[in-house]
């Protein structure tokens, strides 16, 4: 195998070890789900909800997704119920709710949608809510307001309370029998100054964690903290009934993914899935491979390179005779000849008087003969004999 060839296999290999490498890292990454904010549908671990989402996708006739675009886009939003979840509750700089996706929530309800808003149930200085942070300085970044309306706590007529106190929440008297009487509650908030629209549904040492109002031909639900969605609390505390009521009779559940910092950025890669254009990627990637691969190959062999100073040709033994096949006649070549030998002789040689008329002789009969009849290989050899004997 040629050097180049070869240094052009090991980079193909090593590039092939590279790519299949970053996408087992990738993929190990994604089935963690520690990539993704905590209290998102799409997160596998105790802080995720993703436990949630699989359990109601498994459920007969019910519809599970999840929203990446703006929710002024939700299409037909009657008979849904939407899980906005680990919403920061109120934190400098938090990127959920503004002015006006609160008028889009409440646009939502009054449409027949069935709200539920949980908030992060972790301190905003928390460590997770590096998250929420982060978010929200991508979202300045681009523009967006982020700045919490003092209206906007009037407007849904609630606030929230800081309260470290962990334990168990316990069921309002009269509400909703069909729920558990206690439930486990992690510390975090809970909700203060409800107006008379809202009906408090659990609450903790008289402070309510849970409630519900009705607004439109929707609901919305408020819930202080999110950990009974996460999947910590699906695998120790099964709150099954809670979880039901949640939902309550819809047959379509939407988790909103979007106030997580998970929103759909249309790109080259989105236009190509959307338009199904990766055949054409395809292709169009197969002949620049074709192209390259022609450029640095050859189909036929490379010319062999002439060596240095050197032209081939006839030798000088072919030059002379060739030189002499054109100017010579065959009849004439004894004669000529001869007179080319005595004339190299000189005057000053080793032959005497008689060896040199015999030769002279032996020349003088072989020109006397017809020129038909002269044989040029013949006379030399006669001529050598005659000179070789002493």
């Amino acid at each position: 195998m040629k050097p180049r060839a070869r240094n052009l296999a090991v980079a193909g290999i090593l590039a092939v070890v590279f790519a299949v490498s970053l996408v087992r890292l990738f993929q190990y990454r994604f089935a963690a789900g520690d990539i993704y904010p905590p209290g998102s549908s799409l997160r596998a671990d105790p802080l995720g909800s993703k436990a949630l989402h699989a359990a109601l996708s498994l459920l007969p006739g019910m519809r599970v997704g999840r929203n990446h675009e703006p929710l002024a886009r939700l299409a037909e939003p009657a008979g849904t119920t939407l899980l906005i979840l680990g919403v920061p509750p109120g934190a400098k700089g938090s990127p959920m709710p503004t002015t006006d996706e609160t008028e889009v929530l409440e646009r939502l309800a009054r449409a027949g949608a069935r709200l539920v808003v949980a908030f992060e149930h972790q301190s905003p200085e928390s460590a997770t809510n590096v998250w929420r942070r982060g978010f929200a300085n991508l979202r300045a970044s681009a523009g967006a307001s982020t700045n919490r309306d003092p209206s906007l706590d009037a407007r849904l007529g609630f606030d929230l309370s800081a309260t470290n106190a962990a334990g168990e929440v316990a069921r309002r008297a009269g509400a909703f029998h069909s729920l558990r009487d206690t439930m486990p509650w992690p510390g975090g908030w809970s909700l203060a100054g409800l107006g008379p629209e809202w009906r408090a549904v659990y609450e903790r040492a008289g402070a309510p964690v849970v409630a519900e109002r009705p607004l439109g031909s929707g609901t919305i639900v408020l819930v202080a903290s999110d950990y009974p969605f996460s999947n910590a609390s699906l695998r120790r505390d099964h709150p099954s009934e809670f979880l039901a009521w949640i939902v309550g009779p819809n047959r379509r559940v939407v988790f909103e993914e979007t106030h997580l910092g998970l929103s759909l950025q249309p790109g080259v890669a989105g236009l190509i899935r959307k338009y199904r254009l990766g055949g054409l990627i395809a292709g169009l990637a197969v002949l620049a491979a074709l192209y390259v691969w022609r450029q640095t190959s050859r189909f036929n062999p490379p010319p062999e390179s002439p060596e240095s100073g050197a032209v081939r040709g006839r030798g000088s033994a072919g030059g002379l005779l060739n030189v002499l096949r054109r100017s010579v006649p065959p009849a004439s070549l004894p004669e000529v000849a001869f007179a080319e030998w005595r004339r190299s002789l000189g005057r000053h040689h080793a032959l005497s008087e008689q060896r040199l008329a015999d030769a002279q002789e032996l020349a003088n009969l072989e020109c006397a003969k017809h020129p038909r009849e002269r044989d040029p290989a013949d006379f030399h050899r006669r001529l050598a004999r005659l000179l070789r004997h002493r």
